[in-house]
């Protein structure tokens, strides 16, 4: 069914489904002795490749680690193919050891639930749920879009044969159903006057140049998240990076929204678009998942494209999008002279020091953040990724070694907090797979995103033990633990320098970025204050 990665964590009832995929030669097999673990890195493997990835454990809690990763899967649109074994039925609910209730374990949370029984000579049952579990997992007849399928396999001993046993296979040819063409029913676009379209965060084929015609046929700027695969690759200069920062300061009243992927990263862009709701369409291949928007039209990116170049007659304001892209040109000018050490301008280093090609993994809180915010557009092609359906800190080191794995490139690079690396430190064991990562870790002495909001002047004396969480980790001595090549720099051109060489070597390297939450804050502030001035 083109399942080509499995990822396997040790267990003694799951020895059967063990068996039979690392008896396949066609199917690259990874050992993960950390399920939690296991599941990010699936995660991260899939995204890159777009094609289900396999995960497989042994019964009781080892499947409840799979847990966040599956949330993440749900939301984030990540297809996931989960096969837990189990104790027989009639031992749950006993005392019996290693034995939980495992029906339905993660409720809403996935696609598709089926407990597939004890073992029987006849397969055709087994084989239909399989062919039903694969298609849930790609997308179900453009209803809910990819996500994560959960079969349970409960087995009784004996769990393998007798040494001296041959092992007869069955024989079952799956082939997963043709996916039906929808001729999607697509309106003309009435003519607005302040069009804008906004592209959140997607992955694979975005269809960026059909995105930019259609932009540029209706005059309407486009504001690209950083996720959404349009920020880098593109020299259009309607395509703008820099709207989080002329937001704040200018206001803008379209008359038409045009969004396409999941929502953006800028909480700035987020409260307008809950203010034009009235105004956007959503356009979609799936039915309407997990987004708020009243106007919603079913339609693949190309297509919906392609019919509104083909028959929109009207244009936006020449003045419209003229007045958008000189104040993105201003802040493009402030971001791009912008010297001063801070995250945020170690996140811009982060992006300039990729090549062409290559990869950058972000990690949530303030890291994508500050990308979103110091990236510029470039017509140098780099792919991004980020856990951003429940935006969670945890599993970001399994993730992007998953996503690094799908490949040799020597180019990629992790963007992630102190925080968010203390909690997935487990994942650096997949390093012996042989992926090249260099990990860059913003050791800011806890978790920096809080310093921002309103709860840290609000006079809390535990603000700091709660809140901040310093967890007063010696990353040297990680790295050391898991063989990592490692790096300290304390300010941009030992971060410039430590990238560049990090990349020439094979392996996991570790970039620590020793800086200060005050300083930051400060930097913030100040780049803020020019923005500000600059546009008012």
């Amino acid at each position: 069914m083109g399942v080509r990665h499995a990822c396997i964590s040790p267990g003694a009832r799951n020895s059967p489904l063990t068996f039979a995929f690392t008896e396949r030669s066609e199917i690259k097999c990874f050992s993960h002795a950390d399920e939690r673990s296991s599941a990010f890195f699936a995660l991260g493997l899939a995204k890159s490749t777009l094609k289900p990835v396999v995960l497989i454990c042994t019964s009781g809690t080892a499947g409840a680690n799979y847990f966040p990763a599956v949330i993440e899967a749900s939301l984030g649109r990540v297809p996931i193919i989960i096969l837990t074994a189990d104790r027989p039925e009639y031992l749950v609910g006993t005392g019996a050891n290693q034995t939980i209730n495992q029906q339905n374990l993660f409720g809403t949370h996935v696609r598709y639930f089926f407990d597939v029984g004890l073992p029987e000579k006849d397969h055709k049952t087994l084989q239909k749920k399989i062919e039903f579990a694969f298609n849930h997992s790609t997308g179900i007849e453009f209803k809910l879009p990819p996500g994560p399928v959960h079969l349970n396999f409960p087995f009784d001993e004996p769990l393998i044969p007798k040494k001296n046993e041959a092992i007869i296979s069955p024989s079952i040819t799956i082939k997963n159903m043709e996916k039906p063409e929808i001729n999607f029913s697509i309106p003309t676009l009435k003519m607005a006057k302040k069009p804008i379209i906004i592209v959140g965060p997607m992955e694979g084929n975005t269809h960026e140049k059909e995105l930019v015609q259609f932009g540029e046929k209706i005059q309407a700027p486009i504001l690209a998240d950083p996720l959404s695969q349009l920020r880098f690759g593109t020299e259009n200069k309607i395509v703008l990076s820099n709207y989080d920062y002329f937001l704040r300061y200018k206001k803008i009243n379209p008359d038409l929204v045009i969004r396409f992927g999941r929502k953006p990263t800028s909480k700035v862009l987020n409260q307008l678009l809950d203010k034009w709701k009235n105004n956007t369409i959503l356009i979609d291949t799936w039915e309407r998942f997990n987004d708020d928007c009243p106007q919603f039209i079913q339609s693949t990116i190309g297509r919906y494209c392609q019919y509104q170049i083909k028959n929109c007659s009207w244009q936006g304001e020449h003045g419209w999008q003229k007045q958008l892209l000189a104040w993105e040109k201003q802040v493009c000018d402030i971001v791009m002279q912008e010297s001063v050490y801070s995250e945020g301008t170690v996140a811009k280093c982060c992006v300039e020091s990729i090549d062409e090609g290559g990869e950058l993994f972000i990690g949530n809180s303030m890291p994508i953040r500050d990308v979103d915010m110091f990236s510029l557009t470039s017509s140098k092609k780099i792919h991004i990724y980020s856990n951003r359906g429940a935006s969670g800190i945890d599993g970001i080191i399994s993730s992007a070694l998953g996503m690094c794995n799908n490949s040799n490139n020597k180019n990629s690079l992790l963007l992630i907090g102190d925080v968010s690396f203390y909690h997935d430190m487990n994942g650096l064991l997949a390093s012996r797979y042989g992926a090249n990562l260099t990990i860059v870790v913003i050791n800011n002495s806890g978790g920096g995103i809080f310093s921002f909001l309103p709860i840290a002047n609000s006079g809390l004396e535990n603000f700091q033990q709660y809140w901040t969480t310093d967890t007063d980790l010696k990353i040297n001595k990680v790295a050391d633990l898991y063989n990592c090549k490692y790096y300290f720099t304390e300010n941009l051109n030992e971060v410039k320098k430590s990238i560049r060489e990090s990349f020439k070597y094979k392996g996991v390297q570790i970039i620590e970025v020793k800086t200060s939450i005050s300083k930051n804050i400060s930097a913030h502030k100040h780049m803020s204050e020019k923005v500000k001035l600059a546009l008012i």
